[in-house]
């Protein structure tokens, strides 16, 4: 089942948002806002940029706030967007307390296309001034791969909103980006040469430098620090490997005849990963310092995607059987310490979840005939958001 399964595995993509059920106990989030703080936000300056605002703060989903209408609040922000004496785009935050200015913050960038992230990063301020949950995955880039015809792949940079994009590689099949510093200055793709062969890119000097080449497939899947996992072939069915990017040392981690793809860090010294070593595809997690696998989720028929934060798992299991038509995938979330199992959709097929970096929200990709949507699942503020793009996406990494 090897290379069928894999085919399988790399196809899917077709994702539709159902409704989601959550448990009464907190589930990644630590802290929940009951009581969001009352502000009120003046705008100044274009539309584009206003709508952004309002975007995040729909978003974020931690206050109750008005903006550019009159009204005492205890606390006010000023948003001003305008062009420096140095031709510099510059988004100026004044922060009021009672009236009373306690700061301003400016954000600036020479690049007109770029101010989503100045929103970002001045919505993410407000929210850390008042202590609430953290939002880190609004200043966090996207990396896409965008499907533009047969065996070709660009691979574009964005914001969670798509928002901004910007192309950065092209020409051939470049396929399945995995950030490779937690700067976002660096990431690993696959390209399609003459073998699959991964490299890695530098976002600040286009530098382009070749780590390893495979047989049959080659993916980054995972990072943690310095250990990368990835998936390889070169000996027939995939196994996954543990790779130090500071020794350059290869190691491999499963050796079941099976195929073993997709693997990801979870807790200290677990790995979890998909595998059809039970004749279809089931998440597996293995014990790094004992070697023990075991199986994780006893539901649905299979389980194509999967993704870790901490000590948590989201999954995606396929759980009808028709023969013509589409199956219904649901992304259940679960809890390491004790296996506890909570179902996050109900409906539809929903596939390639990605928890953000704190473990808040859930991105994931829903196509819609021949283009693509990436959704964020917040997950205790039970919202779903969808952000379009015109052309099929192949994978994505924030």
């Amino acid at each position: 089942m090897g290379q069928p399964f894999i085919k399988r595995l790399l196809l899917i993509g077709l994702l539709v948002v159902g409704v989601f059920t959550f448990g009464k106990r907190q589930l990644v989030v630590e802290k929940y806002v009951e009581n969001r703080p009352k502000i009120g936000i003046t705008f100044d300056g274009p539309p584009k940029v206003l709508e952004m605002l309002k975007t995040d703060l729909q978003v974020v989903d931690h206050f109750n706030y008005t903006i550019n209408m009159p009204g005492q609040v205890p606390y006010r922000f000023d948003f001003k967007y305008s062009r420096d004496n140095d031709g510099k785009y510059l988004l100026q935050v004044t922060y009021l307390n009672n009236n009373q200015i306690e700061e301003i913050r400016k954000y600036k960038t020479g690049d007109r296309s770029y101010y989503p992230f100045l929103v970002h990063k001045a919505v993410y301020d407000i929210n850390k001034y008042f202590n609430l949950p953290d939002v880190s995955f609004l200043k966090r880039k996207v990396l896409y791969s965008i499907v533009t015809a047969p065996r070709r792949a660009s691979i574009y940079i964005a914001d969670y909103s798509l928002t901004f994009r910007r192309r950065i590689i092209s020409g051939g099949l470049n396929t399945f980006p995995k950030w490779a510093n937690d700067e976002q200055t660096q990431f690993f793709f696959t390209k399609m040469d003459f073998l699959p062969t991964l490299y890695k890119y530098d976002i600040t000097n286009g530098h382009k430098v070749k780590i390893v080449t495979s047989q049959g497939m080659l993916v980054a899947s995972d990072r943690r620090g310095s250990k990368l996992l990835l998936t390889m072939a070169p000996k027939g069915a995939p196994d996954i490997y543990l790779y130090d990017m500071e020794t350059g040392k290869l190691q491999r981690v499963t050796t079941n005849s099976a195929s073993d793809v997709s693997g990801h860090f979870w807790g200290e010294n677990k790995i979890a990963f998909v595998s059809d070593r039970y004749g279809v595809p089931l998440v597996f997690s293995k014990d790094l310092v004992t070697g023990q696998t075991r199986r994780v989720l006893y539901w649905g028929k299979n389980q194509v995607g999967v993704d870790t934060y901490k000590g948590y798992l989201v999954i995606s299991s396929r759980e009808s059987s028709r023969a013509y038509g589409k199956n219904s995938f649901n992304l259940f979330l679960v809890n390491q310490q004790d296996y506890g199992l909570e179902r996050l959709t109900t409906h539809g097929q929903n596939s390639s979840p990605n928890f953000s970096v704190d473990g808040s929200s859930i991105m994931f990709i829903k196509r819609s005939g021949l283009g693509s949507q990436i959704g964020i699942i917040r997950l205790q503020e039970k919202k779903v958001f969808y952000y379009p793009l015109s052309k099929r996406l192949q994978s994505f990494d924030w």
